[in-house]
């Protein structure tokens, strides 16, 4: 049994395919396949059942998952306990984060990063915000930037506090609300609300929209639930209804054609925080990465919240 094919088998089991795993890994299609028959010869069961697409795991195929991902760690502490005895600090580090984090503050975060940390690797696992407690929960992702909502209730997942942002009101020019200078949570009675986020929560809206379900008739018109920032403001632009975002999200997609405003109220922010498992150790380079990036300055527009520790 070699590294090789485990590694192989994880990233068709992480990536839904054959095609996909192929693409992460930078290797071919039919490496891939050759190396995961030859785990399933060493092993003697079938791992991956490829005559339905995509292709699924097997029974056999989950429980070993859970056991490779088991046999890479154990390799990746040997290797960084090895690069200890020298006095450094060897591993790779997965970070998952929402996409306006990926663009406005990861970049800066791991030039900064690499220049400390040598031996270390980061790898950035961008997704739309709703997926990245259950990246971590898969193993796909060791640590995960996001929203303090999707993750507060979670048991299996602990955290520390990075910043707060404020949510900005995005606004046709023609609307009503466009010549306020500012926005209550009053103001949105009656009106269409398009957020950000998946539609999990109450009424409809993303999990951290409980300050606008709270407040008395912000939501009566409505609510429409977007993935992308950009969809966002094209669909107010288009006076489709009125926009909720963050500042950071608003940072990388303008608001060119729409009017910016902000909320009266001072609850009306995106608390961030940093994520992991919860009985998953942290290997040290995903430790020294949680250091830093505890440490680290927050985006412009937004406020440091400390570095408490939820879900304790």
């Amino acid at each position: 049994m070699h590294t090789d094919w485990i590694n192989a088998y994880v990233a068709v089991a992480e990536k839904g395919g054959f095609l996909p795993a192929a693409r992460s890994l930078g290797r071919a299609q039919s490496r891939i396949s050759e190396q995961v028959a030859k785990l399933e010869a060493d092993l003697g069961v079938v791992l991956i059942d490829r005559s339905v697409r995509p292709v699924r795991l097997t029974v056999a195929g989950e429980v070993f998952l859970g056991r490779a991902y088991d046999i890479l760690e154990t390799l990746e502490c040997a290797r960084a306990e090895a690069t200890a005895l020298n006095g450094s600090t060897y591993g790779t580090v997965r970070l998952a984060c929402m996409s306006s984090v990926a663009g406005a503050f990861v970049p800066r975060l791991i030039d900064r990063f690499g220049r400390v940390e040598h031996n270390i690797e980061v790898q950035i696992l961008e997704g739309p915000t709703d997926t990245l407690p259950d990246m971590l929960h898969r193993r796909e992702a060791d640590l995960a930037i996001t929203p303090l909502a999707y993750v507060r209730n979670d048991p299996d997942l602990q955290s520390i506090m990075l910043w707060d942002e404020p949510l900005r009101v995005l606004i046709h020019p023609t609307h009503r609300l466009a010549d306020s200078a500012t926005v209550s949570l009053a103001d949105l009675a009656g009106e269409t609300v398009v957020t950000p986020g998946s539609g999990d929560g109450a009424r409809g809206i993303s999990p951290e929209g409980a300050v606008w379900v709270s407040a008395p008739r912000a939501l009566d018109g409505g609510a429409r639930p977007v993935a992308s920032p950009h969809t966002l403001v094209a669909m107010v632009r288009s006076g489709l209804g009125i926009g909720v975002l963050s500042e950071l999200a608003i940072g990388l997609t303008g608001a060119e054609g729409v009017e910016l405003r902000s909320f009266t109220e001072p609850q009306a922010v995106r608390r961030t925080v940093l994520a992991w498992m919860r009985d998953r150790k942290r290997n040290s380079a995903a430790q020294r990465l949680t250091h830093f990036i505890a440490d680290h300055r927050p985006p412009t527009g937004a406020t440091r919240a400390g570095s408490r520790v939820e879900n304790e």
